[in-house]
């Protein structure tokens, strides 16, 4: 919060921080998530999203010696609650793609599905239609107190 109130004083119209540190890339999104217009709804909302998290991820492929929690920004995601969307953005696609909830089955017993990735698939726009059946996640079991 300090950081914001910092920044304000400044404003993000004369100048931003631009390293890749998350307090910097932190100040970037903050402004332009306020600059973008509130009443935006459906693909034009994601889209606005999705602008102002490139602009503060970290690009693909970049690294800083001794600093292994800077790290490329791999997938982006918004989650679209009204509309009950979940839209990705993967840096290694130029693609954006979704899933919209009201297509998946949550009941008890459902097969679990899943998108493979695993061979560089890309996908784009409604993926729905491309999960497939998959084992369910295991998880490691917790280690005694």
């Amino acid at each position: 919060m300090a950081l914001n109130a910092y920044w304000r004083e400044i404003g993000g119209d004369v100048m931003l921080p631009g390293t890749i540190r998350a307090s910097d890339r932190f100040v970037r999104a903050s402004f332009y998530l306020d600059a973008i217009p509130a009443d935006l709804t459906g693909t034009r909302a994601i889209a606005s999203v999705f602008s102002v998290i490139r602009n503060a991820s970290a690009p693909l492929g970049i690294t800083t010696p001794g600093e292994p929690n800077v790290a490329s920004t791999i997938w982006r995601t918004v989650h679209d609650q009204k509309n009950r969307i979940l839209a990705f953005d993967s840096a290694t696609s130029p693609t954006v793609f979704w899933v919209p909830l009201e297509k998946l089955d949550f009941t008890g017993g459902s097969p679990v599905k899943r998108l493979p990735l695993k061979d560089g698939e890309t996908y784009s726009g409604d993926a729905s239609g491309s999960l497939r059946p998959a084992e369910p996640f295991s998880f490691l079991k917790a280690a005694p107190k």
